[in-house]
């Protein structure tokens, strides 16, 4: 095995577990992969925060029992993330997995109905492409343990999440049915917090907390904020998913009355569709 794959098998333990024992990992690559010697293991661990083969996670001794793997996420805005995280990660074995499945969940490839029902939500009822469809899904995969570690409803997590996006919910009924579609996914999902086991593999699982808008004005609006987040993409140097020239193509160009017809073509009320990108 290359160092560049020994990388790459470190961050899908990491991006798997967010946070994981150095030496829990040393052990199961040892049973996976008898030629990688303490050396080259040494090695490459000592690289990780240098990003000679990857970018999303290093290595944390402050604050562990024992040396960690630690996923980026947790460390990259505010440390806090990551306490709060092993504040809340239950205390149990944890849950081992072959190298085929810590890849696909790496990659996103989550061959499973649960996904599959929200990609079809999101393309049918929120009018999302392929990429978006399967973003909607990650976003849940993220979100629903850091709802557990925060206290926080994974829903409205998402929703604050996607101001800056093109994933828009325009009802609370639309809400109402990929919460539930979310909390199914959730039930089947390995989850960090849990050290890999899923919600219902074990006795009591956390719920993830929950909480919709109760009428539809409540409900985050995702171009609102686009400018301000824009500004702030140009500010880090960052490249922002949509340009200011779409801010202003998506504005309604006259005076419509709420219970118009959207003059997009939509067939929803103004007050339903374009009128809610009104300050």
């Amino acid at each position: 095995m290359t160092d560049e794959a020994l990388g790459n098998l470190l961050e899908a333990f990491a991006h798997f577990y967010w946070s994981v024992p150095v030496k829990f990992v040393s052990a199961k690559i040892s049973e996976w992969h008898p030629e990688v010697t303490g050396q080259q293991f040494r090695r490459v661990l000592d690289r990780c925060d240098e990003n000679l083969f990857w970018h999303h996670c290093c290595v944390m001794t402050e604050g562990m029992e024992e040396p960690e793997i630690v996923i980026e996420h947790l460390v990259a805005i505010d440390e806090r993330d990551l306490g709060n995280f092993i504040s809340a990660r239950i205390a149990a074995p944890y849950r081992e997995y072959d190298e085929e499945t810590l890849f696909k969940f790496k990659e996103g490839l989550l061959d499973m109905p649960e996904a599959d029902a929200i990609i079809e939500f999101a393309k049918t009822e929120l009018g999302l492409d392929d990429g978006w469809a399967q973003q909607l899904v990650d976003d849940c995969v993220l979100l629903q343990p850091m709802a557990l570690c925060e206290g926080k409803s994974w829903v409205m997590s998402l929703l604050d999440s996607e101001k800056f996006g093109e994933i828009h919910f325009y009802t609370v009924e639309q809400v109402e049915r990929f919460r539930t579609l979310g909390n199914r996914l959730y039930q089947v999902l390995p989850n960090p917090v849990l050290r890999g086991w899923k919600p219902n593999e074990i006795e009591n699982p956390l719920l993830p907390l929950d909480d919709i808008p109760e009428k539809d004005e409540d409900i985050p609006d995702g171009r609102a904020l686009m400018a301000e987040f824009v500004a702030n993409c140009e500010r880090l140097g960052m490249a922002a998913p949509v340009s200011e020239e779409r801010l202003s193509e998506s504005a309604p160009k006259r005076k419509v009355g709420r219970n118009d017809p959207c003059p997009c073509g939509s067939g929803k009320k103004y007050k339903k569709c374009c009128g809610r990108l009104e300050h």
